[in-house]
């Protein structure tokens, strides 16, 4: 029995002892697992911090690039790329749509920015007029009865009208809006300028509307803006009125949907721009409208101080005034198409054109340009190398490109 007794404790000695082993490796294994787990998260820890280090620098250095990109002032610039061109002397050339459209009294055509010829198209005119929307031209005579279109590709069509022409404008689709006059009614044409033929007109009287001094047609023809000035008691008085050519026009008598009477004011001039906005301005006012379909008035601010001059794009309206008050010759504001003023520039320059562009705002004239950047600080000032007749802005306020008499140059703001 005692030997019994002796094994089945040598056999309970033996397991528990093996028992007692296995603990032991197991803790020893929870303890490396532990050591193995806090090393991992004290390697990701080390990673993310490094990450975040090394985004912190490049966004440092990217944020003081930005900064030294946006303070910095270009003193000069170099000719990167310059094409020969020849033109009449007498013609006179603008951007359309990043080519340059040139014209004259013998004809018009288009280039691109290596001098090029995309198309040319002959004519004969006294005193040649053009009209633009966006890459879209049309160019007629005073008192005669041809309007040609064309954009940046090639001819559209041309317009003959049976009236002398007055006055007349373009949307981008070929749409052209004419002012016709004869010796008692005068009359507002829409023409279709591929086919050349009318698609809607009304006539006005003096008694009546009164007689219309500027007109103009939206981007997509659809829409008509007409300022009328007629006398009424012995008073000068201008009406708007706003025509509809779409099915929702058709609900109106005679196409009119809305229009607006400004006392004491002569309205010169009406604008389709961009987001359903149009702006009028008159010689004590600017008015904003609002809408698609039936332009509604957004604003109208009086003004007191005489406008020197106007300039506008689809997206921005500039007026150019005396700054008597302050040391420089002039000053220009410049309004969104929410009639917000976003910008305000005195300068001294005496300005040929001034043009609006995404990266900034130019003023130029033949020989010098001032550029400056939407938050209005001056980024170039300086004189051009050679007698420039029309400036293009690039896609950066860094590179441009010049329109000499003899020369089409890309140049580089150094």
């Amino acid at each position: 029995m005692a030997e019994i007794r002796d094994f089945n404790r040598n056999q309970y000695l033996l397991k528990g002892g093996k028992e007692k082993k296995g603990k032991d490796k197991d803790q020893e294994n929870d303890s490396d697992k532990k050591s193995l787990d806090n090393m991992l998260a004290r390697h990701r820890q080390i990673r993310l911090y490094t990450i975040l280090v090394v985004l912190a620098l490049l966004a440092a250095v990217a944020a003081g690039s930005y900064i030294t990109w946006k303070n910095k002032i270009y003193i000069g610039y170099q000719v990167i790329q310059q094409s020969e061109w020849v033109r009449a002397l007498e013609s006179k050339s603008i951007n359309l749509g990043g080519t340059i459209f040139t014209y004259s009294n013998d004809g018009m055509s288009c280039t691109d920015l290596r001098g090029k010829t995309i198309w040319n198209q002959t004519y004969e005119m006294q005193n040649p007029e053009i009209r633009t929307c966006g890459k879209t031209v049309a160019v007629g005579d005073y008192n005669g009865r041809k309007i040609y279109v064309a954009n940046t590709q090639g001819m559209i069509g041309t317009v003959e009208t049976t009236m002398p022409i007055r006055d007349f404008s373009v949307s981008a689709n070929g749409v052209v809006a004419a002012v016709l006059d004869d010796s008692t009614v005068t009359s507002i044409y829409l023409y279709n300028s591929a086919t050349g033929e009318s698609f809607a007109d009304f006539k006005t009287r003096m008694s009546n509307s009164g007689y219309p001094i500027a007109v103009d047609v939206s981007s997509d023809g659809s829409l008509a803006a007409v300022c009328y000035i007629k006398v009424e008691k012995g008073k000068m008085v201008s009406n708007i009125g706003f025509y509809n050519f779409s099915a929702v026009g058709q609900n109106y008598t005679d196409n009119f949907v809305s229009g607006y009477a400004y006392p004491d004011a002569v309205v010169p001039l009406v604008h389709f721009m961009a987001n359903d906005t149009v702006f009028a301005l008159a010689d004590n006012r600017q008015m904003f409208f609002k809408g698609k379909q039936k332009p509604e008035s957004l604003s109208e601010t009086m003004i007191s101080e005489e406008i020197q001059s106007v300039f506008y794009d689809d997206s921005h309206v500039g007026l150019v005034f005396f700054n008597t008050a302050a040391e420089t010759t002039y000053r220009l504001e410049v309004y969104d198409t929410s009639a917000k003023k976003v910008s305000e520039i005195a300068f001294d320059l005496d300005y040929k054109e001034i043009v609006f562009d995404s990266s900034g705002i130019i003023i130029y004239n033949d020989n010098e340009c001032l550029i400056y950047d939407w938050d209005d600080r001056l980024k170039y000032q300086g004189l051009f190398q050679e007698r420039v007749t029309c400036f293009i802005p690039g896609k950066s306020i860094s590179r441009h490109t010049l329109v000499t008499e003899n020369a089409i140059q890309t140049i580089e703001l150094q």
